[in-house]
């Protein structure tokens, strides 16, 4: 679905010197902070990018990636029926091709083993500074609500935003479920919680004076 005619318009009025884009691993609740910030990569191929290299070349670009637990965030996923789209949203512009997901289920595809998302490659790339080309946060987004100031004010945006918060969650699922998705994305899952809660990543374009060191921990865990 591309994005509406009136959001277009928002973003064309927006008189910051810079564009902004949200980036994702899904099932993160990016969706509303994205279209708040206006960002430009929303409904767009750009929005799970896989990596920042997709952004490569851009001129005047600010980037979020926001991530977060990867057991609530699949399941996230499969309860929306967005397995198969996600799939492909994920692989675009990349070296791998998408894996057909179509009319499978949260069970069958934790008994594959497989993460077809490829969700650690994304987060590997975007959390290493040697690959940000542009001014980056990343967010954690089970932290977002106590560091949502910190993300407005990184994109200059002086409208509140009022976050919402998870109601589910995957210790809620069946004994198999919370087992499958633990010896999927428990790597994963450990990367993360080493992962400050906020980091701000200074690309190569980035040249404002009060720009911080490459990699600042903005907030711990």
């Amino acid at each position: 679905m591309p994005q509406s005619p009136t959001y277009r318009i928002k973003r064309w009025m927006d008189r910051r010197p810079f564009r902004p884009a949200m980036c994702s691993m899904g099932g993160v609740g990016s969706t509303a902070l994205a279209r708040h910030l206006l960002s430009f990569a929303d409904k767009t191929a750009l929005e799970h990018a896989w990596s920042p290299a997709v952004y490569e070349g851009m001129d005047k670009v600010r980037l979020g990636y926001m991530f977060g637990n990867p057991y609530n965030a699949v399941l996230s996923i499969f309860r929306r029926e967005y397995q198969r789209m996600h799939a492909n949203a994920m692989n675009r512009n990349s070296p791998t091709p998408a894996v057909d997901l179509k009319g499978i289920g949260i069970e069958e595809y934790l008994e594959r083993g497989v993460d077809e998302f490829r969700i650690e490659r994304q987060f590997d790339n975007w959390t290493n500074p040697a690959n940000a080309r542009h001014p980056t946060i990343l967010i954690r987004y089970e932290a977002l609500h106590e560091n949502i100031d910190q993300v407005l004010s990184f994109f200059s945006c002086e409208k509140p935003f009022q976050v919402q918060r998870r109601n589910s969650q995957w210790t809620d699922q069946p004994a198999h479920i919370q087992q499958g998705l633990q010896r999927m994305y428990q790597g994963l899952m450990e990367k993360i919680e080493a992962t400050p809660q906020i980091v701000i990543l200074h690309g190569a374009t980035a040249t404002s004076s009060s720009a911080q060191p490459a990699g600042l921990a903005l907030a711990r865990p």
